[in-house]
């Protein structure tokens, strides 16, 4: 399981990546996180669906 990162550490893990902060600065990139932050309630949806199968490719086409 990932651990949950705080803005901060989520803006230093992104410029590790190489991402750079051109049009919105780092300081208003981590208020957006810490005020936009849609995981609860998208990681709520999966609960209403049930998991599918993972096939292949080739068994997907058997079936037809």
């Amino acid at each position: 399981m990932k651990t949950l990162l705080t803005s901060k550490d989520l803006i230093e893990h992104m410029k590790n990546k190489g991402i750079s902060f051109n049009i919105v600065d780092e300081k208003e990139a981590q208020k957006f996180l810490e005020n936009n932050n849609y995981y609860l309630k998208l990681a709520s949806y999966r609960e209403n669906y049930e998991k599918r199968p993972i096939t292949s490719k080739k068994t997907a086409r058997s079936i037809h």
